[in-house]
């Protein structure tokens, strides 16, 4: 009985597992070792005809400008998405946690910006901060509305995270509502009655009660800082010249537009890399805490 048990059980487990499997298999590994041969030749996506070149798209990489150029504002544009997303989630996410009139309204429409896909959001502030503004300065003067925000290559990082921290403030703040929520309520009494209030209530009680939030809320900011492609699609096209580029539309445009496949595979590889080895740092630091 014990044996056919087991057999059924390992029966159930294939069953279930290998449909996933093979899905996984099909769009994740074998594309990953395609883009890993392509990456040693010189094909262009368009003939067949490929020669095997060795490392010189690797070594093109390196030397390339305008991938430090799309991995600076890769860098630059995460590092102000995930600061600006986790405190203001946070402090949008203390000051709906209180008592107030009409909280879950404002949690809605907050929240409501990230339903919105990433090139709808995109279209959206295209036309506010370009034709839309452009037509509002004849009509009032002030100075605001003529400013390139989208068209000026020192705003336009700034521009591109204020509209993506728009879009995802939201999700950041109901997850710190969540962990705000589910903190233990005896140590934050016992802190109100010595006198632990206000912004010592939050450094010395909250904070540290809410680590695990943080550091999910830091992860998923990462995360929404590297989804950036349709976004900058459909909000700049990589503009003005290639100041608002980064890596990931970088590596399309040399694909598809520029025809150099083989050399955007190694793109790819070499970010693969690059964000594994943030991953395992993120993951080493979060298990050690």
């Amino acid at each position: 009985m014990k044996s056919r048990k087991k057999k059924r059980e390992a029966v159930d487990f294939i069953r279930f597992v290998f449909p996933m499997l093979a899905l996984y298999t099909l769009f994740f590994i074998v594309p990953l070792f395609q883009t890993i041969g392509f990456s040693f030749t010189d094909y262009n996506g368009i003939n067949p005809n490929r020669e095997f070149i060795g490392f010189d798209n690797y070594i093109d990489v390196f030397h390339d400008e305008l991938f430090y150029n799309s991995m600076k504002f890769t860098v630059l544009s995460a590092l102000l998405l995930i600061a600006a997303a986790n405190v203001l989630g946070f402090l949008l996410a203390l000051a709906l946690n209180r008592k107030i009139r009409s909280r879950n309204i404002l949690r809605a429409v907050i929240f409501c910006p990230f339903i919105f896909n990433n090139v709808t959001v995109g279209f959206i502030w295209q036309f506010l901060l370009g034709r839309f503004m452009t037509d509002l300065y004849p009509m009032t003067g002030w100075e605001i509305f003529r400013i390139g925000w989208l068209s000026e290559e020192s705003l336009v990082l700034y521009s591109v995270v204020a509209v993506k921290l728009w879009q995802s403030i939201g999700y950041f703040m109901v997850i710190y509502l969540a962990g705000l929520q589910m903190l233990p309520q005896d140590p934050v009494e016992a802190a109100v009655i010595d006198g632990c209030t206000g912004m010592k209530q939050i450094r010395y009680i909250t904070l540290p009660l809410m680590k695990p939030t943080i550091f999910v809320c830091l992860f998923l900011a990462v995360t929404e800082s590297l989804n950036m492609f349709p976004l900058l699609m459909s909000l700049t096209n990589g503009g003005p010249g290639h100041a608002s580029e980064n890596i990931s539309l970088y590596i399309y445009n040399e694909a598809f537009k520029s025809h150099r496949m083989g050399y955007a595979s190694a793109l790819a590889v070499v970010l693969t890399i690059v964000i594994s080895v943030v991953a395992a740092l993120q993951m080493r630091l979060t298990k050690e805490d």
